[in-house]
């Protein structure tokens, strides 16, 4: 479990690192759409460890729920 989490992690770095290098690709560009480009990265570059962080933590809380549900149908039986 710790080999995919450290592989979920590293993904996630990586993903990050691409956005911000695309980031400033897009804002050094003088392309037409530049300014689109931008503003895409800007706004997943926020976006993107704002849901990551509330997908893992409903995933803590309903995993937390789950075992506490297999223990007390554990302790009726």
């Amino acid at each position: 479990m710790k080999k995919i989490k450290r592989i979920g992690a590293l993904i996630a770095v990586l993903l990050l690192l691409s956005l911000y290098g695309f980031t400033l690709y897009a804002g050094l560009t003088a392309s037409p759409n530049s300014k689109g480009l931008l503003m895409a990265s800007l706004y997943s570059t926020i976006i993107i460890p704002i849901l990551l962080y509330a997908y893992m933590l409903v995933y803590k809380l309903l995993k937390k729920r789950g075992e506490e549900e297999a223990k007390k149908r554990k302790d009726k039986q």
